[in-house]
């Protein structure tokens, strides 16, 4: 019976090495555009709209207002809408500030819920319908992006594409932030492999473009079923629509959020994401469900078999090889002593996500629960 269960065991690590491997060997970057294909070029810049959602952000705001308003971009052709999210601490009065001293921001108090819409998502779709430009660009109270960012994103529309997204990473202001930092690298660079594949997966919620017409095709968010991975939710709307998908991992389009604060915090973040996740394809599905039952077969594999910690040894640093390689293409410098560490958290983290997920508890996010 236990070399039976050793067989199985050495199947499942042995499939998810593959997997790594194939990953790594898929990863590209960004390709150049096609000029014959392209949306816009510099001579037809179109007007985009900045949406930001904000709730209780008053420590961030300042830093992502900031760098939108340094953005290399015709200052005649964006506006940015800042949606306060009835907060109870100065968000409002920060972004007040801000919109007396720049015609080309503007700030709504957003205190009603449109149709099926809530949280962000219901920010959002009261925003869009305040937006005039042909391209709404989506992102966080907590980012902050590159002066580049708007120009990139723009840049990278196609004649059939309806949204492109960009490359969050984490400040690393700590070891537990740099630890999630990688965790992110990976899913992103996972999904960009997905996605060049034929299989788009999702648009990141805090760094994305999406053309207006083509949300407006979806009837928006108050017309879609509430999600909160209300990026996946948009994602699929306008794929649905016949769309294309671009997902740029380069130095143009990285913006810089912050890392949850703490390991409930981080836990609550996951459970939020695998809502969205378990409704995918189901080949996708069944290779994260591989990625997170990794851990604990694993570690029973190395104490039925300790020569298999080769194989676990193997699996780690293509792993590792595959998030340096992701994190080199979006231009950020890779700590290699935390990239060895990180396969003790991501172990632990694992491990704490399958047991978190199954408690009967609901989502919790920007101090609301779902």
């Amino acid at each position: 019976m236990s070399d039976t269960i050793g067989l199985i065991l050495i199947f499942f690590v042995c499939s998810v090495l593959l997997i790594d491997t194939l990953l790594l060997f898929f990863l590209k970057g960004d390709s150049s555009r096609d000029v014959a294909t392209s949306l816009f070029d510099d001579t037809n810049l179109p007007g985009v709209s900045v949406l930001v959602a904000a709730r209780n952000e008053e420590a961030t705001l300042p830093r992502c207002i900031k760098s939108l308003l340094d953005q290399d971009y015709p200052a005649d052709k964006i506006e940015i809408l800042i949606g306060n999210d009835a907060s109870t601490d100065k968000t409002e009065v920060i972004a007040r500030s801000f919109e007396r001293e720049h015609s080309l921001l503007k700030v709504f108090n957003i205190d009603h819920d449109m149709g099926s819409a809530r949280g962000k998502a219901n920010v959002l779709a009261q925003l869009a319908r305040k937006a005039s430009g042909e391209v709404y660009l989506i992102t966080d109270a907590d980012m902050q992006l590159p002066s580049t960012w708007c120009q990139a994103m723009v840049a990278a529309f196609e004649k059939d594409t309806g949204m492109v997204t960009g490359y969050t990473a984490i400040n690393e202001n700590s070891l537990f932030a740099s630890f999630q930092s990688i965790d992110w690298a990976y899913a992103i660079g996972m999904m960009r492999v997905v996605s060049d594949l034929g299989t788009p997966v999702t648009g990141m919620g805090n760094n994305m473009a999406v053309i207006a017409n083509a949300y407006h095709q979806t009837g928006g968010y108050e017309n879609m079923p509430f999600s909160v991975t209300e990026d996946f939710q948009l994602t699929r709307a306008i794929l649905s629509k016949g769309y294309g998908f671009r997902q740029l991992i380069s130095p143009p389009v990285t913006g810089i959020t912050l890392p949850a604060a703490s390991i409930k915090g981080l836990l609550h973040q996951r459970k939020r994401w695998m809502s969205g996740a378990v409704q995918l394809p189901v080949a996708i599905v069944a290779v994260l469900g591989l990625q997170a039952f990794y851990y604990p077969l694993a570690i029973a594999l190395a104490v039925l078999h300790p020569w298999s910690i080769l194989l676990i040894a193997a699996k780690s640093a293509v792993q590792s090889w595959f998030v340096y390689k992701t994190v080199r293409l979006s231009g950020l410098p890779v700590k290699i002593g935390t990239l060895v560490l990180f396969e003790f958290y991501s172990a632990i983290i694992s491990l704490s996500t399958l047991l978190f997920s199954i408690l009967p508890s609901g989502i919790k996010w920007k101090d609301r629960h779902y």
